[in-house]
């Protein structure tokens, strides 16, 4: 996933010294974070919920998320958690399967000029203005694992080039994913596109990646950092258990003095076999265009369906202190009609009551206490690397059981 985080500035328009890129994968494994239950509301184990928890641990404005597993097009926005979840899968008819998408907080969300838009199961763009009249291009992106038929391969990339083709040369590019490839360590050959901090041996989708990068003057920010391997791998084999750089965050040549740092997070728990990848970037955002009069509250007018006696009570509170119309100025008579309409029925109706809350709420402070001890369990130096994944699981069966107990006391 990648985040983008932005500071409000004094002037007109919001600036941010270190915006951040953060990539997430869920895929590659039973374990994943993956959703494949096409039931928007009852996703399992409400784990968007559980995502977003961590992405607020880290101050992630804007995660690109690969492997959803879920399908079409659709929005998912978890107030609790504070992030908007926006995905492009298969067609409904179709199996389930790849997906990729955006989590975005919430109060980026809410000033978007434009949705994210889904190219296809593996690709998803978004399109943010920032200064100077132009666009930050973001790119969510999965590609085809290495066993993969070569006509997958090739498709994916045909989409993708076609895609980073429509972004104009002025414009900002940042490219996040699981692109399931290796890139090695020739950065003599491959000029620009890796820098001298590369890990691990090349493949052919690490080729496909390369090729990419230098047709369209791409940069992948993971190899232009002096850091640990432990700071650059994402992903270990199952079998050799090997670590491997399998995700990336790649920008243009020419942007590469706005990337700060890009390195894993090694301590985020998400459920998959990939480790989180953060960039942190200077980016100013664009502060969008707001309404000049404030949005009234809702009103609770469900109320008059149940009792009549309140719309009569209504009727007499507004004819009691109506105001006096002023022929002179329509608009200002409209406005005064409106106000004082609206003054009366928040006070005879209220505002709308919250809905009851469901299971993740209720335990919320128990499941809190499960992540916290299940992050100290992984980062204590006593416990084997190959128990990490049993220790995940328990805490899934930890969660699962406090979702039946809620569940049976209703």
């Amino acid at each position: 996933m990648r985040e983008i985080r932005q500071q409000p500035s004094k002037r007109k328009h919001r600036s941010s010294s270190e915006d951040v890129a953060y990539e997430f994968d869920e895929s590659s494994s039973s374990e994943s974070n993956s959703v494949a239950d096409n039931d928007v509301s009852a996703l399992a184990e409400r784990k968007p919920s559980l995502i977003a928890r961590e992405l607020a641990r880290y101050n992630i404005d804007i995660a690109a998320i690969s492997e959803t597993h879920l399908s079409d097009t659709g929005e998912l926005s978890e107030h609790l958690g504070g992030y908007t979840y926006y995905w492009s899968g298969r067609p409904a008819g179709e199996r389930a399967g790849s997906g990729v998408g955006f989590a975005i907080r919430n109060s980026l969300a809410r000033d978007l000029s434009e949705l994210p838009k889904g190219v296809n199961d593996r690709l998803m763009t978004l399109r943010m203005p920032i200064s100077n009249n132009k666009y930050a291009h973001l790119i969510s992106a999965y590609a085809p694992t290495l066993p993969s038929a070569d006509e997958d391969k090739e498709l994916f990339y045909q989409h993708l080039r076609k895609t980073l083709e429509n972004i104009p040369i002025c414009d900002k590019v940042i490219l996040l994913g699981d692109f399931n490839a290796r890139v090695g360590t020739d950065c003599d050959i491959w000029n620009g596109a890796l820098g001298k901090h590369e890990i691990g041996k090349c493949n052919d989708n690490g080729l496909r990646l390369l090729s990419l990068c230098a047709q369209f003057n791409l940069s992948i920010t993971n190899t232009y950092f002096r850091l640990a391997d432990k700071y650059k791998t994402s992903w270990m084999h199952p079998r050799s258990k090997h670590w491997h750089l399998l995700d990336y965050i790649i920008v243009r040549q020419k942007d590469l003095r706005d990337v700060l740092v890009t390195r894993a997070m090694r301590g985020a728990v998400g459920w998959t076999d990939h480790r989180l990848i953060r960039s942190k970037m200077r980016l100013q955002l664009k502060a969008p265009r707001r309404a000049q009069n404030k949005i009234p509250p809702k009103l609770a007018f469900s109320n008059l369906i149940t009792s009549q006696e309140l719309g009569k009570t209504l009727d007499l509170k507004f004819a009691a202190s109506a105001p006096e119309p002023d022929q002179g100025n329509v608009d200002g008579e409209w406005k005064s009609f409106a106000k004082h309409l609206h003054d009366c029925a928040l006070d005879i109706l209220g505002k709308p009551q919250k809905r009851n809350q469901d299971w993740f709420d209720e335990s919320d402070e128990e499941i809190r206490t499960l992540v916290k001890r299940h992050r100290h369990e992984l980062n204590s130096k006593q416990i084997h690397a190959n128990s990490n994944r049993d220790a995940s699981r328990k805490l899934k069966c930890k969660v699962r059981e406090l979702k039946d107990k809620s569940m049976a006391a209703k």
